[in-house]
């Protein structure tokens, strides 16, 4: 995946294209370089032994990338510019794991329907609705990634929804565990909640 140069806006925070002149939230203007990490400019951060890099494919030309020297995601649905992020900036990272709440809004439905349905045939609907929107939330699981940077900036990267026990629910955990491993080899604690 191709990689963007990214700097952040003194004035709001937010990471901008470095082919901009000015923030597209708060239209300051940008800084003419990458803001430097903590190690040396010009030195690349060796990869930890024992390391193995991971590139996920999310869906939806969205990916997220471990290496030895920096996080990467690419996180618009459709594209868009890739956010990279240095682990020397990295102090924490939290992993998030939660059911797909948003089905059980198909219980409304459910509710509305068999209190006020006119026909037996639309409280049936009604009640096959409030089954899918249990089942979707029983069975889907939602997983993002928060960093808390150096400078206290959380930065939250959506990585999607996965059906619990597929190939990419799979790939998921792996990639989270890639990523507690790369955290742990370089003091960055990941901390993770599975609901």
């Amino acid at each position: 995946m191709p990689a963007e140069v990214l700097v952040m806006c003194s004035a709001c925070g937010r990471p901008q294209s470095a082919a901009r002149r000015r923030c597209a939230f708060c239209n300051a203007e940008l800084p003419e370089a990458p803001l430097p990490s903590r190690s040396s400019p010009g030195t690349p951060v060796p990869s930890p032994p024992g390391f193995s890099p991971l590139a996920l494919d999310l869906g939806n030309r969205r990916a997220l990338a471990v290496n030895g020297e920096q996080l990467s995601f690419q996180g618009r649905p459709g594209g868009g510019p890739t956010l990279d992020v240095p682990w020397a900036r990295v102090r924490r990272l939290e992993w998030r794991t939660r059911p797909y709440f948003e089905a059980l809004g198909l219980l409304a439905f459910t509710v509305l329907g068999l209190l006020g349905a006119p026909t037996q045939a639309v409280r049936l609907l009604a009640l096959v609705a409030g089954v899918i929107g249990l089942g979707l939330a029983a069975l889907y699981r939602h997983h993002g990634l928060t960093l808390e940077l150096d400078d206290g900036t959380r930065m939250q990267w959506p990585l999607g929804m996965a059906l619990k026990g597929s190939a990419r629910a799979r790939g998921l955990e792996a990639a989270r565990d890639t990523l507690a491993d790369a955290g742990r080899m370089r003091g960055v604690p990941v901390a993770g909640s599975d609901a």
